[in-house]
Parts: structure tokens; C-alpha cells; sequence
């Protein structure tokens, strides 16, 4: 891992206080927003999710044959238990990279990603997204959002990613190096308004043919 976990940057590991941070960025509207930009196409699928935290967009993907979030924080995966857990919505804590928590025969049509790989330096990056890979269908992809870095970029967004507690915010091309040997087919796109603050985000599209 790499990112701030001390100080003002452990806060963001307790629940109550991720919730609060991401409803004073972005809000209920804004989540509608990303949510329909971002999994359109979710109805029916099996869908995992990669750092799900306390379940914050598992209500966004309710229309998924079914849904699996996973994530290193216990806490967080008994708070997405107990508010959004039911026979089609599962979660588990544990490491995507251990098969004992994924096994290598369950593949998703899906795979989500929300602001994970600004927490992971470059070797582990890599892995997670050739993990992913191996667990999608053969025609299933990966979806993701992350902070990025990019010219003339708004004062207020510079300052909010600086904040961050993910220590590896990365340009488009970067995110880019990440995905190029897991994924045949890859597609980004850098947009400015899925907030309510100025801020900037990368979608990653990536598909195995």
C-alpha cells in the first residue's frame, strides 16, 4: 500500500468519517450522477467491487444479478454488512490478491474500482490490475475513477488532491501505463464534473480483448 495513514489521514479509515467526507464532496446528487455515467450497463451483471469500503455505491448497483465488494478494512465491511448485506449483495474483508478471498475460477462481467489505485504504488498497482483481469469474463470490464493530475488544472482541485490520503495520484497517461499489460482493450477519459467542488477525475475503461 501507499498512502497517509497517520494523523489527520487515519480518520478516513473510520466509517462514520469516510461517509461524512464523501457526502461534503460530492453529495447523494453527485453519486446519481457517477453512477449513471459509470454503470449503465450493470443490470443483470455479477459485479465485484475492489476497495467497497462501508458499501458506499453498492445501492448504485442494486440491478446486478449480483453484487460482491471486498476490502482490507474490517470495519468498513461490517458497516456495508449490516446497512446494504443481503442474499444478492455480499461482502468480504481480505486481500484481492489472496485467492482464499477470491477463488480463481469466479469471474465477474464487472469489476469496479472507485479511487483505489491512488492508494497503491506502481508494483502493487500493477498486480491488482492483473488480478482483476484474470477475474473478469471473457467479455466482461473493468470500470474505474480516479483523482488525477493534468494541465491548467483548477487551484482548489490541486489543493483537495494534496489532501488526499492516497499518496499516488497519477496523470491520464499514468493510469494508463498501469492498465496497458493486463488489459487488450483500454479507454480514459479525464472530466471535471462529477463533485460539487472543483476536482478532477480519470474514468478507466478496460476490457481483455
Amino acid at each position: 500500500m501507499a498512502e497517509w495513514t497517520r494523523g489527520l489521514h487515519r480518520i478516513v479509515t473510520i466509517p462514520a468519517v469516510y461517509d461524512a467526507i464523501q457526502r461534503a464532496l460530492g453529495g447523494p446528487q453527485a453519486r446519481i450522477g457517477v453512477a449513471r455515467r459509470l454503470f449503465a450497463d450493470a443490470e443483470g451483471k455479477s459485479v465485484l467491487e475492489v476497495g467497497c469500503g462501508p458499501g458506499t455505491w453498492a445501492p448504485y448497483l442494486a440491478s446486478a444479478r449480483a453484487y460482491l465488494g471486498v476490502d482490507w478494512n474490517p470495519a468498513h465491511i461490517e458497516l456495508a454488512k449490516r446497512n446494504f448485506g443481503r442474499e444478492t449483495t455480499r461482502f468480504i474483508c481480505g486481500d484481492l490478491n489472496d485467492p482464499a478471498t477470491i477463488p480463481n475460477d469466479s469471474l465477474f462481467d464487472i469489476v469496479v474500482g472507485i479511487g483505489i489505485l491512488h492508494h497503491l504504488d506502481d508494483e502493487i498497482a500493477d498486480r491488482v490490475m492483473q488480478r482483476i483481469a484474470t477475474l473478469l469474463t471473457p467479455t466482461g470490464h473493468f470500470i474505474g475513477l480516479e483523482p488525477v493530475y493534468h494541465p491548467r488544472q483548477n487551484p482548489i482541485a490541486k489543493l483537495l488532491k494534496f489532501c488526499d490520503s492516497g499518496r499516488n495520484i497519477r496523470t491520464e497517461a499514468g493510469y494508463r501505463g498501469l492498465m496497458d499489460p493486463a488489459f487488450g482493450q483500454i479507454q480514459t477519459e479525464i472530466v471535471t464534473d462529477l463533485m460539487r467542488v472543483p476536482y478532477s477525475h480519470c474514468i478507466l475503461r478496460g476490457s481483455r480483448g
